[in-house]
């Protein structure tokens, strides 16, 4: 599914900046726990020198230092959860958290004439309670999230007024004036890179333009040119067949034939030339047609020795110029059967698509024989480019091959 510049570029900022908020979210929970144990282990350790002067003074056992904070002068005196946890050599300060029961304690070890003493402090009951603290995660979120909305309103306008050159270049392009190759235009602001984007376009469209109209040209020129050499030649071989010699007879018809091919092929160009296909007509596909066709190339037939059939469900109309039609199909089919010398050639007909099928060579193997003057194939997809049909042609599985062309 295709989406726009501007759709493209707000999931892209929706998306990171989500990705942003949840680490931003780790982050912060990280750095609050971090900071708090940090604290609480801090200050303990510079106080407890304070509070273990109660053993150098000569006091002895448990004692309540505060509402909060506990002295200890053995090791087995300590809560059984910080015993277990915690090796009987340790010193130093730290904050520990106690899965089994939610506690957490930092924990002061100091020697005092070579015996250790222990001061504890209950911090979970100095900290946020989690409820508090998920209302704080909860605003941050929110307040972020306020934030990604009010940008995502700006990001949107932005893409907006971006896209816009685009999305007019774009609408020019699918427009019918495209086709004239007029020089395209952007509106709103246009970057300079989409500026160096329409120049190298319409530079590009210009040389297309003027590539066409000179094949064009050159197409009517030489199809007119062509006309009076071939009228030269058909009253030539009138005027020989008045002679009544066999041989010269012979001759004189295939010169007739190469003329009447070489006339149906300049037709041909001159309406491939034409700019519409405006009053092009229609073509009544039925029996008759097929078998007119195939009597037209029976020469090709019998040399190749190679056996042709067809099978049309029901006659039907197509719009498009006979003759174009016709030089589509005796192309396609001519090809078949110069690769499939003593083999099978099957047509299929419906008012969807023409297939031809073969047992021949494939097309690896180079055919022989008529070639088309060399360009029968370029001129079936110029013919099916100009009716906008889809021209296939290509390997069966086990042998020959299939030309397939869909009208619709």
């Amino acid at each position: 599914m295709s989406i726009s510049i501007t759709q493209t570029i707000s999931r892209a900022f929706i998306f990171g900046t989500l990705i942003l908020l949840a680490v931003n979210w780790i982050i912060f929970r990280s750095a609050i726990l971090i900071t708090e144990n940090t604290v609480n282990t801090k200050r303990l350790n510079e106080v407890s020198e304070y509070h273990l002067n109660y053993y150098r003074d000569g006091g002895k056992g448990t004692k309540q230092v505060d509402s909060l904070t506990i002295s200890y002068d053995e090791f087995a005196s300590l809560p059984n959860i910080i015993q277990t946890h915690l090796p009987e050599s340790w010193l130093g300060a730290q904050s520990m958290h106690f899965d089994e029961d939610d506690s957490e304690y930092v924990i002061v070890a100091k020697k005092i004439d070579k015996q250790t003493y222990y001061l504890v402090e209950n911090s979970r009951a100095s900290e946020w309670s989690d409820d508090v603290f998920l209302m704080i995660e909860l605003a941050v979120i929110a307040g972020g999230l306020f934030l990604v909305l009010c940008a995502r309103f700006y990001i949107v306008a932005a893409a907006n007024k971006i896209s816009l050159p685009f999305r007019s270049l774009a609408k020019q392009l699918d427009s019918d004036e495209a086709k004239s190759f007029e020089a395209l235009t952007v509106e709103g602001h246009a970057t300079i890179e989409l500026k160096q984007t329409v120049t190298a376009i319409n530079d590009y469209r210009q040389s297309i333009a003027r590539s066409i109209t000179r094949e064009k040209s050159f197409t009517r020129y030489v199809s007119h040119e062509l006309r009076t050499p071939m009228t030269v030649i058909k009253g030539a071989t009138s005027l020989l067949n008045r002679l009544e010699n066999e041989k010269v007879s012979i001759q004189t018809s295939r010169i007739s034939k190469a003329v009447d091919d070489m006339n149906e092929l300049t037709q041909t160009l001159l309406l491939l030339a034409r700019e519409s296909n405006d009053d092009d007509g229609e073509i009544v596909v039925d029996d008759k047609l097929i078998e007119q066709e195939l009597h037209d190339i029976d020469t090709y037939i019998q040399s190749n020795e190679c056996q042709v059939d067809y099978q049309i469900l029901s006659a039907f109309r197509l719009p498009v110029q006979p003759t174009l039609f016709k030089t589509l199909f005796k192309n396609l089919l001519i090809n078949a059967v110069n690769s499939t010398a003593k083999g099978q050639v099957s047509i299929f007909l419906d008012e969807n698509q023409l297939s031809i099928i073969d047992n021949g060579i494939g097309l690896e193997a180079q055919s022989r024989g008529y070639q088309g003057f060399g360009i029968g194939l370029v001129i079936v997809e110029d013919i099916c480019q100009k009716y906008g049909w889809q021209f296939s042609l290509v390997n069966n599985d086990t042998q020959g091959c299939t030309a397939k062309v869909t009208f619709h």
